[in-house]
């Protein structure tokens, strides 16, 4: 257990784990900038980001600097439970209260404002499956095609946003207004 941000880091450095546990407000350096140095210093370590006072901008923030999961402390032991293990499985977790705003906050440009062409139907359908933290085996049950099919559309999708991960896929999906939140 560490007390700062910086602690954090040198910890993750000394010795990665699969998932850190960390609060947004931390002193010397907040979770925000921990997850970003945590990230450049092993790739392999999720963060999952926590708070008790939720402030617009967080979301965004969290996801910007590589944090697989943003939640609020008052969230059920079960539910962070489960949050953990889908973040160190590579889903992304966001609670739905900051989810809601972070997404209606979004840009509403849509599709059509990307450099490498809009989004197809299909590759819509994906993307929005994609930002509910479905796997691609799922994804490839609920849309009724085959796993290679998802990950040529993921792939495709990912193309056209100019991102290199499913998570910044997700986050630029919500940035640009193309996902929207769960229904609560």
């Amino acid at each position: 257990m560490c007390a700062t941000g910086v602690q954090a880091v040198a910890e993750v450095q000394a010795n990665p784990p699969d998932v850190v546990l960390m609060d947004v407000r931390m002193p010397e350096l907040d979770g925000v900038g921990a997850a970003a140095a945590i990230r450049r210093a092993s790739e392999r370590t999720k963060v999952l980001l926590m708070t008790a006072v939720d402030l617009d901008g967080d979301v965004a923030a969290s996801m910007s600097a590589g944090a697989s999961g943003f939640l609020i402390k008052s969230s059920e032991p079960g539910v962070i439970v489960s949050a953990v293990r889908a973040v160190q499985l590579g889903s992304t977790v966001v609670s739905p209260g900051p989810l809601t705003r972070w997404t209606t906050a979004g840009s509403s440009q849509g599709s059509s404002a990307l450099p490498n062409g809009p989004l197809t139907e299909r590759e819509l359908q994906i993307l929005q499956l994609l930002c509910q933290a479905h796997s691609n085996a799922e994804i490839a049950e609920l849309a009724l095609v085959t796993e290679s099919t998802v990950k040529t559309h993921v792939s495709a999708i990912m193309a056209k946003l100019g991102v290199s991960t499913r998570l910044k896929a997700v986050v630029r999906a919500y940035e640009l207004g193309l996902a929207k939140a769960p229904d609560a």
